[in-house]
Order: C-alpha cells, then sequence, then structure tokens
C-alpha cells in the first residue's frame, strides 16, 4: 500500500493572494511553497499528498492544531488505504534529495525531537504536567519530540483515541490552557500522553526536522552575520526544514521570504 504525506493547510479567504515576488507576501503563501515542495518529493519517490483543507469542527470547539489527529479517522472517511502516515506542517520544506524515511520507521511511531527553544520545552512540560496530571514533570526535555513531523500507521489509532478521549474530558480547560501557559497544547499535551500511555517512539536525527534556523544561525539575517549570504550551509544541515521563530529584520526578510527563497533555489 502507499504512503501518505498529510498536511494540514486550511486557507481562509482573507489569507489568499498570487505567488509574488520574494519578501512580499503572507505566511499562508509561504505554505503554499512548503506544500509544492512535498508535493514534488513525493511524486520522485512514489508517496501521495493529501491535504487537509477543511475544518472538521469549528475551532472553537477544537484548533486545528488538534483536528489534525484526526488523520487516521480522515484517511479512512475518504476510503484511502496506506501503508505509513506522515503528519508534517504546511511551513516546511523538504530538501528534493531527503532520503526516503518511510524505510527508517520499522514501522514504529516516528519522530524527531526538537532541538529548538529548551526554555519554551520545559515550561511546557512542567505547565501542563502540573495543570493535567498533577505532576511537576511528566518527561524530560530530551524525550519531547517535535508534531510538525510525526510518521504513524493503523496500528497507532488507540493512542489516538486515548487522545481525543482526554481531550473531550478536558476541552474548556484545554481550550484556556495556551493564554495560561503560552506554549502550545497539542504537541506538550501530546508528548505528555505519549508518555503516559507508554508510546515507544522511533526517533530520526535532527536533519530530519530542523528547526529555530534563526538562533542555530543558519540564514544571512543582517550585517552583523560572519557569512556570505548563501544557502550552502543551510542544506549542509538537514533534509527537512521547518520554518517557525523566523521574525521580519531589517532587510524586510520574514518566514515567507526564506521559504520561498529556498523553494525556488531547490526546485
Amino acid at each position: 500500500m502507499k504512503n501518505i504525506i498529510f498536511i494540514p493547510y486550511i486557507k481562509r479567504e482573507e489569507n489568499v493572494t498570487a505567488l509574488s515576488s520574494i519578501g512580499h507576501s503572507n505566511r499562508h503563501q509561504g505554505y503554499e511553497y512548503g506544500i509544492n515542495s512535498w508535493k514534488a518529493w513525493a511524486e520522485k519517490n512514489g508517496h501521495e499528498v493529501y491535504i487537509m483543507s477543511e475544518l472538521l469542527c469549528p475551532e472553537s470547539h477544537m484548533l486545528i492544531t488538534w483536528q489534525r489527529w484526526k488523520v487516521l479517522d480522515i484517511l479512512e472517511y475518504n476510503g484511502i488505504e496506506y501503508n505509513q502516515v506522515l503528519v508534517v506542517d504546511a511551513d516546511s520544506i523538504v530538501h528534493p534529495d531527503c532520503p526516503d524515511f518511510f524505510e527508517l520507521t520499522d514501522n514504529q511511531f516516528t519522530t524527531v525531537l526538537t532541538d529548538g527553544d529548551y526554555e519554551w520545552v520545559n515550561r511546557a512540560i512542567n505547565g501542563y504536567s502540573k495543570m493535567f496530571f498533577n505532576k511537576e514533570f511528566c518527561l524530560k526535555s530530551y524525550e519531547f519530540f517535535m508534531t510538525g513531523f510525526v510518521i504513524i500507521n493503523q496500528k497507532h489509532k488507540w493512542f489516538f483515541d486515548k487522545v481525543f478521549d482526554f481531550y473531550e474530558k478536558n476541552k474548556e480547560k484545554i481550550i484556556k490552557s495556551y493564554e495560561i501557559l503560552l506554549t502550545g497544547s497539542d504537541i506538550s499535551l501530546m508528548n505528555c500522553m505519549r508518555k503516559e500511555f507508554g508510546v515507544e517512539m522511533n526517533l530520526l536525527p535532527k536533519e530530519f526536522g530542523l528547526m529555530d534556523m534563526i538562533r542555530k544561525q543558519l540564514f544571512y539575517f543582517d550585517e552583523r552575520c560572519h557569512w556570505e549570504d548563501t544557502l550552502k550551509y543551510f542544506y549542509n544541515s538537514g533534509w527537512v526544514y521547518q520554518f517557525n521563530a523566523i521574525p521580519e529584520n531589517a532587510l524586510g526578510r520574514d518566514r515567507t521570504y526564506w521559504m520561498e527563497r529556498v523553494y525556488k533555489d531547490l526546485f
């Protein structure tokens, strides 16, 4: 059976613009470059892309970041048979020469550990552990996986059934939790529940989830940089690029600028 690359991308009309020159577009336009990179990689490697383009319910009931984890139910409802599914963020770009990670999973829950802001990670773990599990820390920061790159299959459906049973029982508290803790509720609670329910992880190296590129100084951000305005160091550092935590700088370069530049350079 085929493998699926599942990308949540709810396009709201007010955010839709035509693709234009570098640096003159919004965040959702940048997502188009990410999606197109995954389509090209999937075609090259014999896989298929499924775009989650509609909400399952109003976001006042469940945020899109949670709704995406209905992925196995969505595929079943649409009559799509599959072997494995990669759930990946739309604000990511895959290198065209990226190895086929579906061959590296051993059919397990496969992901990449978060390699970014550890203050954020520890604050998330501590806050959600106390709020929902009456513990100080449900897991260690070095066990915290990124929900922007997760490979699953049908044998993990029991886990997601438990996740949504937990969500329905704690819905109001979860919806309010972001305002209190200022960290993502789905990524934090998914990590806590993964640990609590004993789901073993198969971990891919960090080059399959390169994140926080500005903090890692992989982009030419301004004139204070000690390297040339090139992408060669960036490409030498990973295969899958998560364009998170990229504010606009003095040169007018933001996440959309870098997504467009990387995409046009690679594809």
